[in-house]
């Protein structure tokens, strides 16, 4: 397990994933993260790469060739190294390997640096293209926060997006994949209330994300985010479930009429050899 400590927050995780296991506030030693339960999901704060969401039969279409690719793809079942960590930062990397090398035939980097910044957990991933032909790829993060938050049981919790407004919603269909029906938004001039049966039609996805920065929580004890270059967003728990994920991505699931070609996937983004491509993902835990 790595720790991180600053006088503010102790965040754990792991080199399997590069997984955020714990964030604790210090002055009310709160666990903020969903601590994972096979009843319901174990999964606390996935990377997704190469790709977000599922696949067409559990296939993605590289080249003209077919290649197996989970939910979510590899990275969050993938051995991490650790590059270089302190008291208050880490940085982790993945690289190809033979297990990669079958559903993905690329030479990548996948470069995740998390810092501590006072009440601040920020969060930087980078991709690297070190192949010698175009890459295409997806990448999101999936974090879960306890729900109800420590110590607000009872307590009203709304997601509201700093820019307001009510981004336009789709489903996943029965299979997975996105269904092309646009649906109202649940928000309310940018404020949803989180309430049980929510998620009965599965995770809500925003094609067109929810804007930089948003917040979820109570009136007073609340996460606050900011994405960058992160375009696409969703809300999902599974049913009766007490947490809710919030995930910022670049790169979604296709539309059942897409098919399975990665490279026109929904929002995908391709690499020149030798280049790379940023995401950022902060979060501030602000006690009650």
């Amino acid at each position: 397990m790595i720790a991180l400590e600053n006088t503010r927050l102790r965040v754990e995780l792991t080199e399997q994933g590069a997984e955020l296991q714990s964030v604790r506030t210090l002055v009310d030693d709160a666990e903020w993260l969903w601590q994972g339960d096979p009843a319901w999901w174990t999964g606390r704060a996935p990377l997704l790469f190469p790709v977000v969401g599922l696949s067409p039969d559990g296939h993605v279409e590289i080249d003209g060739r077919r290649y197996p690719m989970g939910s979510h793809g590899f990275a969050r079942h993938s051995r991490f190294r650790t590059m270089a960590a302190t008291d208050d930062a880490v940085a982790l990397m993945l690289e190809p390997s033979e297990v990669t090398a079958q559903s993905y035939p690329f030479r990548f980097a996948l470069m995740m640096i998390y810092r501590l910044d006072g009440d601040w957990l920020r969060c930087l991933a980078t991709v690297t293209n070190h192949d010698d032909c175009d890459m295409p790829f997806q990448f999101g993060f999936h974090p879960a926060f306890a729900w109800p938050l420590p110590g607000m049981q009872g307590q009203t919790h709304r997601v509201t997006l700093a820019d307001g407004g009510a981004p336009a919603m789709h489903r996943p269909d029965a299979t997975g994949l996105i269904d092309e029906a646009v649906l109202p938004s649940p928000f309310d001039d940018g404020v949803l209330e989180i309430s049980a049966g929510l998620f009965t039609g599965g995770a809500m996805v925003f094609p067109h994300g929810a804007g930089r920065s948003f917040t979820y929580g109570t009136d007073t004890k609340r996460v606050q985010m900011q994405v960058t270059d992160l375009p696409n967003f969703a809300l999902w728990q599974k049913p009766g479930a007490p947490y809710l994920c919030l995930e910022p991505w670049h790169g979604m699931a296709p539309f059942p009429s897409q098919g399975a070609a990665l490279s026109t996937r929904n929002f995908s983004q391709t690499l020149a050899p030798g280049k790379s491509a940023s995401f950022g993902m902060d979060m501030r835990f602000v006690p009650a």
